[in-house]
């Protein structure tokens, strides 16, 4: 009798705690979205003016979120994808491909919303899939963004269906398009001969592995969280378990690959690489040691080494957030950097500065931007867990 009213305690306190998280997140969530929607306003009404890039520096924060939402959309796809693919646990059932499906389109989705809000013709946003030119990695990209986008959407409705001869074989050409889309995005940059910041064989790997690195973080989180799938806790802890291996790998590898870049760069003490510096001591410093190094490298790998669940779902979230610091560190010093020598001081004007700081404005934007992909998470699984249960009752 005893045994029967603690097990009767315990359940109530979990369902508390879990209505206390779930509460706290909703309060965050409309915070994001109203602070966003002023943002956005002022996106809106003011163009450009509030923002802080310029001619010289045109790519800010925005473009950062656009290349960071991808990269997840990218990472989380691959690893929830060919896991179901292969059968493992906690991913082999259609409602798991679904939620990795949603997650996919939240994070791809705002991000392009980013990217257009960058824009300086909005209205033009269309032009690159009526009229692309391929020999573009900008039209390049679009497309294969496009293509992944139908062919996602496509799984996910023979996802509803039992027996599907069509789901594994698209979902391998999917999976392909999330390997290639982060890695072409780091192309993207590295094809640029005059940044010579971006022109590396080495920036498409770390672009890859900074994707993987965030969407088995972003994934770990939707999997650890109470209430956000159907799975039983066994199964997902068995999911929690692998996704915090690769994540914890992810880290490694990326630091390897970034630790091989920068000092390659300088052992010779006679090269001078101002972008370099720029990223470790000039204005931007705090975001490659505190944000990158510390919060996004130092303090998850401790977290994931210990054996504890409520550790490895801080540590993913950390790396889900801050590793945005490793877009910027690329995207901003790589622009900062003039080609023409005196060219900083030929012409003054705030548009005219090779130094880049986000604004207010810029900042409540990312906020709508984080809102709007929780908003499509939320809304697609509402829509999964429906369309599951109807799947379910005809079969019955």
């Amino acid at each position: 009798m005893s045994s029967t009213g603690d097990t009767a305690i315990d359940s109530g306190h979990a369902r508390t705690t879990a209505d206390r998280l779930r509460l706290t997140l909703w309060i965050l969530w409309a915070t994001c979205l109203v602070l966003g929607i002023v943002g956005l306003a002022q996106r809106v009404v003011q163009g450009h003016l509030p923002a802080g890039y310029g001619s010289y520096v045109p790519w800010g924060l925005w473009v950062a979120i656009y290349f960071h939402g991808v990269g997840i959309a990218g990472g989380a796809f691959l690893l929830g994808a060919g896991a179901f693919v292969l059968g493992l646990e906690g991913f082999d059932r259609p409602a798991s491909l679904r939620t990795v499906i949603v997650l996919a389109m939240a994070a791809i989705l705002p991000a392009f919303t980013g990217v257009w809000l960058d824009l300086g013709r909005m209205e033009r946003a269309p032009y690159i899939f009526m009229s692309p030119a391929f020999t573009s990695m900008m039209a390049f990209n679009a497309w294969m963004y496009g293509a992944f986008v139908i062919i996602a959407a496509a799984c996910w409705v023979l996802s509803c269906r039992q027996r599907s001869d069509w789901l594994r074989p698209l979902l391998c050409l999917a999976i392909l398009f999330s390997v290639l889309f982060p890695s072409q995005s780091g192309a993207f940059f590295g094809v640029i001969e005059a940044k010579g910041l971006w022109h590396s064989a080495l920036l498409p790997m770390l672009f890859l592995t900074s994707a993987i690195t965030a969407g088995a973080a972003v994934l770990l989180v939707i999997m650890a969280l109470p209430g956000v799938t159907d799975e039983s806790p066994e199964r997902r802890a068995a999911a929690v378990s692998l996704l915090r291996r690769i994540t914890l790998i992810g880290l490694i590898v990326y630091f390897v690959f970034e630790f091989a870049e920068f000092s390659i760069t300088l052992w010779n003490p006679d090269v001078h690489a101002p972008a370099i510096e720029l990223i470790l001591w000039g204005p931007y410093w705090w975001v490659f040691w505190i944000v990158h190094l510390l919060l996004g490298g130092a303090v998850p790998l401790v977290l994931l080494l210990v054996r504890r669940q409520t550790a490895w779902t801080i540590a993913a979230l950390l790396v889900a957030i801050t590793f945005i610091s490793a877009r910027l560190n690329v995207l901003v010093p790589g622009q900062a950097v003039g080609e023409i020598q005196g060219l900083q001081e030929a012409f003054q004007h705030e548009r005219l500065r090779y130094i880049y700081h986000a604004t207010l404005m810029e900042y409540l934007v990312g906020l709508f931007l984080l809102a709007f992909g929780v908003a499509v998470f939320f809304v697609g699984q509402r829509i999964s867990a429906s369309v599951g249960r109807r799947t379910q009752h005809d079969e019955g």
